[in-house]
């Protein structure tokens, strides 16, 4: 068996299943057949066979060299972590590891420390263990669970440091890339949601600490938050007591320096903070159904704040409840430039239609999606027939609503851009004008696909296009590029003519934007 490991070349996907092959071979030879091929081999194969190998059996003599051995490569990462994992008294090895790794050792760190759950390490875990916008961020809430973040709230004696840890906690819960509705799925989030909101008024002010509170605003309002199953007037008492905090001088001061700061990422997030604050305000004023028989339908945008990872949500209010956010935990609700866009998915007719309202952050294959069935009759808009092909049925009612209200507020959403920051402005001008003249990127035989601002990357748009054909047959010869363009300061329409003429007046088909497609299609037209 030996000869047999020491020949193989296992790829770092592998490495699980072969120490679980290996789980009942005796451990003194797994012992000391792992340490020859880990410590000793030059081959990356055999390395990770040896770490496979000590999986289970390793002592606490193995812990420096196994995660000196998970530094130096990630493909050894995790077969590291896992081997360290299973050494008693090994979890400061653990953190020691996460706190050197890229992004993605750290999260897998962070999730087998929250699986040891050995309280010398929580405070590390509160306030290292999640860090914003990384792959880390889907430990939230398993990291709450094991440092007892409601607990750790509820002392008298806690610090404003560990308040604003817990804020940040809570706040990557709410993200929807952070692992489909981790805070939905947070049994003491409600309490530790009204522990945070008595304790933020012992914090002093700083404009991080002011974006948090924001964050857990909008959600609140609008996101996972706001869906909780709250006891009497709890949720309006917390919106109320953070709105009030953040209206006090202090609070209010760091915010009015933020909105003059030069610096253009301050600026730009002192500017979403106000406008999420503008959209809590007009969320609180959807009011009910405007009668015994219809529902009133509003709309609203929701922006995450740009120095975390999300995406740009359109939230729908029925009768004041966010219908989406309470119906689909596994993914995001649809993006406005989709169901507000010039394709007026959301507008009425007599023929029904059925709209993706949101989609899982996997894709709907993967985790599904919710659609709803759109028709007009009469003086009365009506959204019937739920489905998410992932389930077999969902419990939500047939609405329907006033066909005057409901036209009313479609119109507006659409025509509301005030959610845009300049990046966003000028990707819909980019879009629209790439849809109205084909001919633009038609001459390079190119064709337009998604134009996107990201919340978390200001001062740049991405635009994509395929050549010679958009992708439809599997047997279709196709390459995707997508041209990275930084924006310049100034007026959105200057800029989108500056982007054209980049883009389509010189040859757009350039190897550094060059995205997608196959390696034989990339050989047929020239590419590397």
């Amino acid at each position: 068996m030996a000869d047999a490991l020491t020949s193989m070349r296992v790829e770092p996907r592998f490495a699980r299943p072969l120490a679980e092959a290996v789980a009942s071979v005796d451990p003194t030879w797994r012992r000391r057949v792992g340490r020859e091929l880990a410590y000793h081999s030059r081959e990356r194969g055999k390395v990770i066979v040896g770490l496979a190998l000590l999986s289970g059996v390793a002592g606490p003599g193995d812990t420096a060299p196994v995660r000196l051995l998970g530094l130096l490569s990630r493909d050894f990462g995790e077969t590291a972590i896992r081997v360290l994992r299973q050494i008693p008294g090994a979890a400061g090895d653990l953190v020691w590891l996460a706190e050197r790794s890229d992004p993605w050792r750290h999260a897998q760190a962070v999730e087998a420390l929250c699986l040891l759950g050995e309280p010398i390490t929580f405070g590390w875990l509160l306030r290292e263990g999640v860090r914003p916008g990384e792959p880390s961020a889907t430990n939230a809430r398993t990291t709450a669970e094991t440092v007892g973040l409601s607990e750790v709230l509820g002392d008298d004696e806690i610090g404003e440091d560990v308040i604003e840890q817990a804020g940040r906690l809570l706040v990557a819960m709410t993200l929807r890339g952070a692992g489909n509705a981790e805070l939905r799925r947070y049994i003491d989030a409600p309490t530790a949601l009204v522990r945070f909101a008595r304790a933020a008024g012992t914090m002093n002010a700083t404009f991080d600490r002011y974006a948090t509170i924001v964050s857990l605003l909008a959600d609140l309002h609008v996101g996972q938050a706001a869906t909780l199953n709250w006891p009497s007037d709890e949720l309006g008492w917390i919106r109320a007591t953070l709105e009030r905090l953040l209206d006090q001088p202090a609070w209010a001061g760091v915010m009015d320096v933020a909105k003059r700061s030069a610096d253009r990422a301050i600026y730009h997030r002192a500017r979403w903070a106000a406008l999420v604050r503008t959209t809590c305000r007009q969320v609180s004023l959807t009011g009910l159904s405007m009668n015994g028989e219809h529902s009133r339908i509003a709309i609203r945008v929701s922006v995450p704040d740009p120095q975390l990872s999300g995406t740009v949500e359109t939230n729908v209010f029925v009768d004041g409840r966010p219908v989406v956010a309470e119906a689909f935990t596994a993914g995001p609700a649809e993006q406005p430039e989709y169901l507000l866009g010039p394709d007026h998915r959301l507008h009425a007719d007599v023929a029904p239609h059925q709209v993706r309202l949101a989609e899982a952050d996997c894709t709907e294959g993967c985790c599904g999606a919710l659609y709803v069935t759109i028709e007009r009759r009469g003086d009365e808009v009506i959204w019937r027939d739920w489905h998410n092909p992932d389930r077999s049925s969902l419990d939500l009612p047939t609405f329907h609503f006033d066909a005057a209200q409901y036209d009313a507020e479609i119109a507006r959403a659409e025509n509301d851009h005030s959610w845009e920051w300049p990046d966003r402005t000028v990707a819909r001008l980019l879009r629209d004008r790439l849809r109205e003249q084909p001919d633009l990127l038609g001459r390079w035989d190119c064709h337009p696909g998604w134009v996107a601002a990201r919340p978390n990357d200001r001062g740049r748009v991405h635009v994509s296009y395929f050549y010679p054909q958009r992708p439809a047959g599997v047997e279709d010869l196709w390459l995707q590029f997508v041209a990275v363009i930084e924006l310049p300061a100034g007026d959105p329409e200057i800029v989108v003519d500056e982007i054209v003429r980049g883009i389509s007046d010189t040859d757009p088909r350039r190897q550094q934007w060059l995205a997608g497609g196959s390696a034989e299609a990339a050989q047929a037209f020239g590419f590397d």
